[in-house]
């Protein structure tokens, strides 16, 4: 194996009279080719098809699960179906949030058959149920959806639990912003956790947690390390204030001399590492300087400059956002609306431009895979590519790991620790103690006719005062008040060196045994216990909304994480490859998890 040893927000809202949830689930989604969910066992000859003598071009990049028929379709040679079950939970005391959740149960035919209370066989943990999984989404305030569940086999996971975080998706009220920060979202994961199982031991199998939801994923695992068995992260995002920045950040002035952008032009438009110059990011720290063009429309729909006249620093200078803060979350429908509007085109153009552009007009996808092999300890390069639509398998290639490889993926950091965040981490529980107080905005010329225009048009279906861009307004009020709805958790988020103890784990399950467990720890440091559960991240290289930077910093301080970056691919989690990782990510967990509940009842039968 050549290899090198030890190197060491989501953003969809629907505009106007397009929904969100139209949105999401068609004008931004990558077409995926479904196939059926495979009946018996998935670990079976898993290490025989490493194998089989075939072609690159037989291989296959692993895609999302057809949903099984819903139990009232009642198709006859169906051996698993659905019944999707929701509700609603309170949360604390005082406060305006109801959430909602739903329970996709994967219910085989006999329990169908059975009458069997789906509810009350996920409650008891005995009844020799499948695994349970639960979808953190990004945002803040995306909301889930139904297709979430299908990145979950059904054979493996006899459950899977969709949340919608406060203020967003069925949840209301929506866009409410009182009473919600990290902390408070953290407690209704445990919360929900605590409503559906009746043992209080009964731990979450496996969280999958995409973008913001990589954040509340980790900062729930980090204060109820017990109650997660297993984690998958996508498009790895810590919520710090440089990862603001680079999103939000006013650009800082400049003299006219280009900007030094190592060879991140080159990976946005889709082309090769070993293309690339030498890294140098040293001038680059927002993705305003990228984007200039798109970042001075998004000024321009809050009417302040495009340029600032200071240094960037860390946690200031995001004039722009900061209007957008008054705007958004101001009683002004009509001005929330306009503000929405530019705050997507922003956002959408970032999100979109991690896709890389094909000068030869081919269908053909970038496959290649960066991996951190936690158990190896080292780097390699893989095909995405598989055997078939069962394999968790991937193929090495001969290609050399490179330390500037590495390097050269991270966006406005140079490694770990270059930038502090000193001034921003405080045990103080006094620190923040507030959020921003919200400034009312007179109407301009502009907005007054686009009022009068939208309540005199005959054809007009377009009603501000009925239209909450959640996700845009629950994005912006974290963002801007990042140090009040991080705060208890900015430490452990910050990936400082002073408590690298906090970053250990078993090792996920090795992808070269045909029968999968949790590795052990591969660190011997006494200081260090296992706080975090096993985990594997995914990441896009040429994520422009999360850019591989926070995965890279976290992957300095906690080496068991299994690190896999699709070197072509973008933010989506629809993106062919991230989809395809992210199903067999899960399916190796799935099975580990199985496998070692066999193991612990043989054991119990014995005893």
């Amino acid at each position: 194996m050549k290899a090198i040893h030890g190197l060491g927000f989501t953003s969809l809202i629907g505009i106007c009279s397009t929904s969100f949830h139209h949105l999401l689930a068609n004008a931004w989604v990558l077409p995926l080719k479904h196939h059926g969910h495979q009946r018996g066992s998935l670990a079976s000859s898993a290490v025989d098809e490493m194998h089989e003598t075939v072609t690159k071009t037989d291989h296959v990049l692993r895609t999302l699960y057809d949903p099984p028929p819903r139990v009232d379709d009642a198709l006859d040679d169906a051996s698993i179906m659905t019944r999707v079950l929701n509700g609603t939970l309170q949360t604390e005391e005082g406060s305006p949030h109801l959430l909602y959740y739903e329970v996709h149960h994967r219910i085989p035919v006999d329990d169908v058959a059975g009458n069997v209370d789906s509810l009350e066989k996920l409650a008891n943990p005995k009844t020799n149920r499948g695994l349970v999984g639960l979808v953190l989404h990004g945002g803040p305030g995306a909301g889930c959806f139904p297709r979430h569940a299908n990145f979950f086999s059904p054979e493996l996971y006899e459950y899977v639990v969709l949340l919608d975080q406060r203020g967003c998706g069925k949840s209301t009220p929506k866009g409410e912003v009182l009473s919600n920060t990290l902390s408070l979202l953290v407690q209704d994961v445990e919360r929900l956790r605590l409503h559906l199982f009746k043992d209080d031991a009964t731990p979450w199998d496996c969280i999958l947690g995409g973008s913001w939801g990589c954040t509340l994923a980790m900062a729930y695992a980090h204060s109820y390390p017990s109650h997660v068995r297993s984690m998958v992260l996508r498009g790895v995002c810590l919520f710090r204030p440089h990862e603001i920045d680079w999103l939000f950040g006013d650009p800082p002035a400049r003299d006219g001399s280009p900007i030094r952008t190592s060879n991140l032009r080159d990976l946005v438009n889709g082309n090769r590492l070993e293309n690339a110059k030498a890294t140098d990011t040293s001038d680059l720290k927002r993705a305003s300087q990228l984007f200039g063009e798109a970042w001075k429309g998004f000024c321009n729909g809050v009417n302040v400059s495009n340029t600032s006249n200071e240094e960037p620093a860390i946690g200031r200078n995001r004039n722009a956002l900061t209007q957008y803060y008054h705007r958004l979350l101001g009683s002004n429908s009509l001005i929330r609306a306009q503000a929405a509007q530019t705050w997507f085109r922003w956002e959408m153009g970032i999100y979109a431009s991690g896709y890389p552009s094909k000068e030869d007009n081919t269908n053909e996808t970038n496959t290649e895979l960066l991996v951190w092999d936690p158990a190896e300890q080292m780097w390699h390069y893989e095909d995405a590519k598989v055997c078939n639509n069962q394999s968790v398998y991937t193929t090495e290639t001969n290609l050399v790991v490179k330390s500037c490889d590495i390097q050269s993926l991270r966006r406005y950091s140079m490694a770990q620790g270059n930038q502090t965040e000193k001034d921003y981490i405080s045990d103080d529980t006094t620190f923040i103690l507030e959020p921003l107080p919200i400034e009312s905005i007179t109407e301009t010329s502009e907005t007054t006719a686009a009022s009068t225009h939208s309540k005199n048009s005959s054809n007009s279906t377009f009603d501000p005062a009925s239209f909450i861009p959640a996700q845009a307004m629950l994005t912006c009020y974290y963002s801007t008040n990042d140090n009040y709805v991080i705060h208890s958790y900015r430490s452990f988020l910050s990936l400082s060196s002073m408590n690298k103890s906090w970053y250990a784990s078993l090792l996920p399950p090795t992808m070269h045994s045909s029968k999968l467990k949790l590795g052990p720890k591969t660190t011997t440091f006494p200081s260090k216990v296992m706080t975090l559960p096993p985990c594997i991240a995914i990441q896009g290289g040429l994520d422009a909304i999360c850019p591989p930077d926070t995965a890279l910093d976290l992957h300095d301080v906690w080496n068991e994480l299994e690190l896999r970056i699709a070197l072509g691919s973008g933010h989506s989690m629809y993106d062919p490859v991230i989809a395809g990782e992210i199903v067999k990510a899960l399916d190796r967990f799935g099975q580990a998890l199985l496998n070692e509940q066999k193991d612990m009842e043989v054991k119990e039968t014995f005893c």
